[in-house]
Parts: C-alpha cells; structure tokens; sequence
C-alpha cells in the first residue's frame, strides 16, 4: 500500500478472488506467536454472519494469507488465488499455533515493563511498510494527557516492536512509558501530522510511538468500529 489504512477503512473493501469472484469482507485479523501480520478472516453477508453465530450453518469463514494481497484499490482488496483454492479457519494448520486475533485484542489492557496500566487497544493500522501498529487509547491515555497538561483526548501509535508478549492478562510493552519515545515537547500530531508521518513510513523498522490527537467525537466512532 501506498498509504496507510485502518482496519476500520479496510473492512469496507470488498476482497476479490483472482478470478474476479467476490469472497466478502474482512471480519478479523491474524497475527503469528511473533506479532507478525498471518492472515485476513473473510466474513459474507450480515444474514450470513448470523446464521454462524446461532450455529444455523457452520463457521467456515475463508482464510486468506497477507501474502496473497496483490492490491487495495478505494473498492476492493485484490487476492493472487482463486475463490474455490481458498481454505477456511476451522481446517488444520489454516491458522497457526500461538496465534492470536485482532477482535481477539480489542479493548485488551496494556502495561509497561513496570506493569502500570495505561490504555486499551481500540484500533489497528497498516503502515505503507506493509507493518501493523496498535492505535492505545483508554481512561490511562487520558490520566496521560493530565500529566503533560493536555487537555484534549489523546491515542498512542504503538508498534508491534514495543510488544513484549501477549497472555490473558493483556499486552505487555518491552519499556516502562516513562521512556517511550513520544511526539516532539510531548505535543500530539493533529489529523494532517499524523498523515505525513504514518505514510512516510515506507521502510520495516522505522514506526515510533507517537501521541496522536483523538478525532472528533463523530469521526473516532467510523475510526475505532470494527464490528
């Protein structure tokens, strides 16, 4: 990708199969036992996605490798396999060992390597690196704000290099927050900021956490949804 994308944005895509077939659209997101991006899970229609959740039809939603994403265009997410050749999540193997899921960590408290709580996954981005990033926000990004005297809501861009490890308790950061790196004078990047700087991120490695000021109340209710 050329820009970066919320899973908020993605989701509204329609995925196409390499025979121009429409497979649905993406309801999760897969991340190996290294925090690597694994796979997309591929939802159908709403009626569909209920049936499944009343156990009226089988849970067999598609499975679809990162590696197969040969494009995101403004409608769809073009895939290099054909619609009958992809597998679904409940087949062995589909989804690897120690993975965890996106929907699986939203709203998931966080801690710093001195196990002070502060924030909660509340959305994901894809860098134009082709790396992801958790947006943190929550009632301790909030006590942040008071700290540095901010008064406006802030979030917080973390990278998967800060994530220690993931257990049921939370996510755990490598750092205390005391020493993360934070936006020049502890100032958030407004819209336009955040912009320039998430798609100047065209190379692995170089993502940093970064204050980011809070949408307005109608704008973070489409950035935060995913379902």
């Amino acid at each position: 990708m050329d820009e970066y994308r919320t899973i908020s944005e993605l989701r509204k895509r329609s995925v196409m199969s390499r025979d121009g077939l429409k497979i649905g659209r993406i309801i999760d997101v897969v991340f190996d036992s290294n925090h690597r991006l694994h796979s997309f899970v591929i939802g159908g229609s709403r009626w569909e996605e209920l049936r499944e959740f009343l156990g009226f039809i089988e849970d067999i939603d598609p499975v679809i490798p990162i590696a197969s994403v040969m494009e995101v265009t403004e409608n769809s997410i073009n895939i290099n396999i054909p619609k009958e050749k992809l597998k679904h999540k409940l087949e062995e193997g589909v989804i690897p060992e120690g993975a965890y899921t996106y929907l699986g960590l939203k709203r998931t408290k966080i801690f710093d390597k001195n196990d002070q709580k502060f924030g909660k996954v509340i959305n994901l981005v894809f860098l134009p690196c082709g790396e992801p990033a958790f947006i943190v926000g929550g009632s301790g990004m909030e006590e942040f704000a008071e700290s540095i005297k901010f008064e406006e809501n802030i979030d917080l861009l973390l990278p998967m290099e800060y994530v220690d490890y993931i257990d049921h308790k939370g996510i755990k950061m490598k750092t205390r927050i005391s020493e993360l790196q934070l936006t020049k004078d502890n100032k958030p990047m407004d819209k336009e900021t955040q912009r320039v700087y998430l798609n100047s991120l065209k190379r692995k490695g170089e993502a940093k956490t970064q204050l980011l000021m809070r949408p307005k109340s109608e704008e973070f209710h489409d950035f935060a949804r995913f379902h």
